[in-house]
């Protein structure tokens, strides 16, 4: 007695369909948490002594960022610098710019000083970037 070609059509149908099932299980929990991407850059950084210096931020991932934050510091003994205050900032979209122009204060020409950023996304994941400029005069 053997194993009729029904029963084992069925058989095979039902361990394909098992098979694919697993595979879809695993590789959408996979690809569904690689895809969600909070980032944040700093494309531009203008550091002026006496001026308007220039920040330029973009969400260079694909979640909305909801908040930031920016502290400037500055390698020069005594300078405290102006922090951009960033109080036009609302929520950047996937690949929006935000610009700042504000007075950094006193700032010495040729210093290094160093902008950190800090924000939450809308997936409650934290972002943060920072860059480096000089100070031109």
């Amino acid at each position: 007695m053997g194993i009729s070609g029904a029963l084992v059509a069925i058989l095979l149908v039902v361990v394909s369909i098992a098979l694919v099932g697993v595979a879809w299980a695993v590789l959408s929990g996979y690809l569904g948490t690689a895809s969600v991407k909070a980032d944040v850059a700093i494309e531009k950084l203008d550091l002026v002594a006496n001026g308007q210096s220039v920040l330029v931020i973009r969400n260079t991932g694909n979640v909305r960022i909801t908040s930031l934050d920016a502290t400037l510091t500055c390698n020069a003994p005594g300078v405290n610098p102006n922090d951009p205050q960033l109080s036009s900032f609302s929520n950047l979209d996937p690949g929006q710019t935000f610009s700042e122009a504000w007075d950094a204060g006193d700032l010495v020409p040729g210093d290094t000083c160093t902008l950190t950023i800090t924000g939450t996304a809308a997936n409650g994941a934290s972002v943060a970037a920072s860059a480096s400029a000089i100070v031109r005069p």
